[in-house]
């Protein structure tokens, strides 16, 4: 058998086992940190220059299995330039004022009141962000950008009703990421 036909089948087993024949639930999850704004490396060194500010998203969850759960985001994002990059580097503007929304999956792993996870996805942001350092980055973007979100966080509580996270959301085309160490929490909509 064929690796994806093996996966399909157990994704198919999994998602057909008592465990998930349970209810569906959906909850609002919002979250908010403090958010930075970082450059890419540059032909594999790191480029000095960042921007802070604040971070805030709402997510609509659809659980059905616990262990991975669809979600819909958006979010705020604004960061200032901190003015951090080397001595005599001109310009220094590494900045993002974007609102961002899209489509991501956390895989969680099980477990009683803390729980890992990590999330992936794809989406779109709106607004401006600025990676300029010298002569090394000068991207100055104003409009729609996508973006991929990742985070790594742990979910905590009895149900995992709150959650201390990584979130990042990476431009590739404007040379920047940026994202927050977040603090979030579920609230119960309704269950099917």
């Amino acid at each position: 058998m064929k690796t994806r036909a093996r996966v399909a089948l157990a994704l198919g087993v999994l998602w057909c086992t008592p465990a998930a024949a349970a209810q569906a639930t959906h909850q609002l999850h919002v979250l908010g940190g403090l958010g930075i704004a970082v450059p890419y490396p540059v032909n594999d060194q790191n480029v000095n220059g960042s921007g802070i500010g604040a971070y805030a998203q709402a997510e609509y969850v659809y659980a059905k299995l616990e262990w991975v759960t669809p979600r819909a985001y958006s979010g705020l994002m604004f960061t200032a330039a901190r003015d951090d990059c080397d001595d005599g580097v001109s310009p220094c503007d590494v900045s993002a004022k974007i609102w961002f929304l899209g489509g991501k999956v956390r895989l969680l792993a099980p477990i009683p009141y803390v729980a890992p996870f990590f999330e992936l996805g794809m989406g779109v942001s709106l607004g401006s962000l600025s990676t300029q350092v010298g002569d090394l980055l000068d991207v100055k973007h104003t409009g729609a950008a996508y973006h991929v979100p990742f985070a790594l966080g742990l979910a905590l509580g009895e149900n995992r009703d709150f959650e201390l996270s990584l979130h990042y959301l990476f431009h590739p085309e404007q040379q920047q990421f940026g994202g927050a160490i977040a603090f979030g929490v579920s609230f119960p909509l309704s269950a099917d």
